[in-house]
């Protein structure tokens, strides 16, 4: 018995020393998601219409009779129905906000602590992500109406959603749902990570909509299954069909094998860049 609890110790100290042997370093990152809105805050809302409305949603009821209590800087209150907004630039009163989902963009791999982060070293000339503004794009709330499908008649579905790519979206936006985006977050970490280091210390969208510029439909991206990743349904599909008609970006990850779920926020900041 007591050969046996040595033996643990000493696995479970070899485990450290390989973890610890691990820099951690930070992967690009879509910003984090709001898990209320309305909420108090700041900013401008613009209709369907056109119109675009100045103002603030205010302290106590901000929804009544399923219409937003939009206050404007024309002195009016506006009973806004969400079916009718297209856009939303918000900038949340934080102190109405969970601080698990402040403004924090940084994935870490292969380490424990998120203030341990360093730059990632992208294997080709790309610009690097720690140059990147958060504060500046990743502070406003940006919401936009997302055409979620087009029927045979042409008749739209569309969605608000969240944009999670600010600052680096002139090819591809990138949203999440709104309310229950805490939810679609996933964690990569397994017994292999474990004893090995190199495991995902970190959250990431297992589903999202992806808008190319110019185009009308969204497309719905999920984190693949078993079965699909093992026939590549993400590797050799969804990612060729993303990025393939950029030989400069395939060049960048030529083995199927790099083009992981997971690092989706790099592959889109990459391919922006491109």
């Amino acid at each position: 018995m007591r050969k046996r609890i040595k033996i643990l110790g000493v696995l479970i100290g070899l485990t450290s020393v390989l973890w610890a042997q691990n820099p951690t370093v930070e992967c690009v990152s879509f910003r984090d998601g709001f898990e209320k809105f309305p909420l108090p805050g700041t900013g401008v809302i613009t209709l369907r219409s056109g119109e675009s409305i100045k103002g603030e949603f205010k302290q106590g009821m901000t929804i009544k009779m399923n219409k937003w209590q939009w206050h404007g800087t024309d002195g009016e209150l506006h009973q806004i129905k969400e079916a009718d907004v297209q856009r939303v630039v918000f900038n949340p009163d934080m102190k109405f906000v969970d601080k698990d989902i402040a403004i924090n963009v940084g994935i870490s791999i292969g380490g424990k602590n998120a203030s341990d982060v360093s730059n990632k070293n992208l294997p080709f000339n790309i610009s690097q992500f720690d140059s990147f503004n958060k504060e500046k794009y990743y502070k406003p709330l940006i919401l936009e109406r997302v055409v979620t499908k087009v029927s045979a008649k042409g008749k739209e579905n569309s969605q608000l959603m969240l944009l999670v790519n600010n600052g680096f979206a002139d090819k591809y936006k990138v949203y999440v749902s709104l309310g229950h985006m805490k939810s679609e977050f996933g964690k990569d970490f397994n017994l292999f990570s474990l004893l090995f280091g190199g495991g995902e210390m970190g959250d990431y969208y297992s589903s999202f909509r992806v808008q190319k510029k110019g185009t009308r439909e969204s497309l719905l991206i999920k984190k693949p299954g078993l079965i699909p990743f093992l026939f590549g349904s993400f590797r050799n599909k969804e990612f060729v069909e993303l990025f393939g008609d950029n030989p400069d970006f395939m060049a960048c990850y030529p083995k199927s094998f790099k083009r992981k779920f997971k690092y989706t926020p790099e592959f889109f900041w990459v391919y922006n860049h491109k």
